[in-house]
């Protein structure tokens, strides 16, 4: 896409990457025009298991390609630098930049700093607060959000944080998430009963029997061996459950392993990594029920947009923001952290002798449709550029 200079309005937006999940909302705000949003990113990813847009299939998207560099040091986590984008910053002069909000990016360190010699408005979009923060790193954090103009926020319980922080409401912009919700849409009305049907008969879920949904990287943050072990204490009680991983990663072996020497090998489907939204939206529509055991993040919205409840753990400062959409009883449950038993509790009263999903699926539905898609995230941004436009 050529990049045109003259535009008077225009919003830098840095990013290390492009993931498959951002280009939604990257593709809906480069279709904006007032103001008009750049973004910079690396067309490729050291993180292992993480999908990008490549060149190809990021046409649609306003952007210039830069390289993001990876920093290791003893002891330290990576830290990143993509030093293109501060130049841009410097060169190009926009009327306001946006850099991604995690203090580990020398990125937006450099660019938070630079927006106050330039007198450019930098905000960080990022999580904000989950509540865990303490300490040094907290108050490395504190400095760090403090040099930026604003914050774009991915929940309100974070806004709420902030604001306890000491921080100026007015600064606080909450801009939800997204995935790519038209396309999900779509597919959501096209997945019939037979559809359902024929997938849990070819994954080998009887009649009677329920099907947990999991999607994203198998990584031990996950702790899928709870789910597991509470997937072979249903199954002691007569009540046979299936779970299908949909996703490759570290644990993929431990959890093979920990499902034979429980007995449940036969109940564990481990369909590998698959980022097609026709796959994903077979998988969560069919499921009863979808259990991210701990670390939940945008897989949440995922399973909601296709109707189906969620089930995490109730130590909201160990997941991401996206926790926010689950209402107990209503698009989701919450069980006692690191509890095998009470998991499987939670698991048994939302699957049998009826499936909850039955009654909850409009509700789950409607939280991603009013809030967590790409127009309405995009409205948040420009509404918040819009703000600081005005206070200048």
């Amino acid at each position: 896409m050529r990049i045109e200079r003259s535009v008077q309005k225009r919003v830098l937006i840095q990013y290390n990457c492009i993931p498959h999940y951002r280009w939604p909302i990257f593709e809906c705000l480069s279709r904006c025009e007032e103001p008009e949003f750049l973004i910079i990113a690396d067309k490729s990813s050291e993180t292992p298991y993480l999908e990008t847009i490549l060149d190809s299939a990021g046409k649609s998207i306003r952007h210039v390609s830069m390289k993001t560099w990876i920093i290791r040091l003893p002891l330290l986590p990576d830290l990143y630098w993509q030093p293109g984008a501060v130049r841009y910053l410097w060169r190009e002069r926009p009327s306001a930049a946006i850099a991604l909000g995690s203090p580990y990016s020398v990125t937006a360190w450099a660019m938070v700093i630079s927006g106050k010699l330039l007198k450019i408005p930098v905000l960080l979009w990022g999580h904000g607060l989950l509540g865990k923060e303490s300490g040094v790193k907290w108050k490395i954090r504190k400095l760090f959000m403090q040099l930026a103009t604003g914050q774009l926020l991915y929940g309100d319980h974070a806004k709420a944080l902030l604001i306890g922080a000491g921080f100026d409401p007015k600064s606080l912009y909450v801009v939800y998430n997204s995935l790519n919700y038209d396309k999900q849409a779509r597919i959501f009305e096209k997945i019939d009963s037979n559809n359902i049907q024929e997938w849990r008969r070819q994954l080998g879920v009887k009649e009677g029997e329920g099907l947990i949904a999991f999607t994203g990287r198998l990584q031990p943050v996950k702790r899928l061996d709870i789910l597991v072990k509470a997937v072979a204490r249903l199954r002691a009680r007569g009540r046979r459950v299936h779970i299908a991983l949909v996703g490759d990663g570290s644990e993929r072996q431990a959890l093979a392993d920990l499902a034979i020497s429980l007995e449940v090998a036969d109940l564990l489907h481990l369909l590998g990594a698959n980022y097609k939204e026709e796959y994903l939206g077979l998988v969560l529509r069919a499921s009863d029920l979808c259990v991210v055991p701990s670390g939940a993040g945008l897989s949440v919205m995922h399973a909601l947009t296709f109707g189906t409840p969620v089930v995490l753990h109730d130590r909201v400062e160990h997941h991401f923001p996206e926790w926010e959409a689950i209402e107990e009883g209503k698009t989701g449950f919450y069980y006692r952290f690191e509890d095998t038993d009470d998991l499987a509790e939670k698991v048994e009263q939302a699957i049998f002798p009826v499936p909850a999903k039955n009654k909850m699926e409009g509700f789950c539905r409607a939280v991603i449709r009013d809030r967590y898609n790409p127009q309405f995230q995009k409205e948040m941004f420009v509404k918040a550029i819009t703000n600081l436009s005005k206070e200048r």
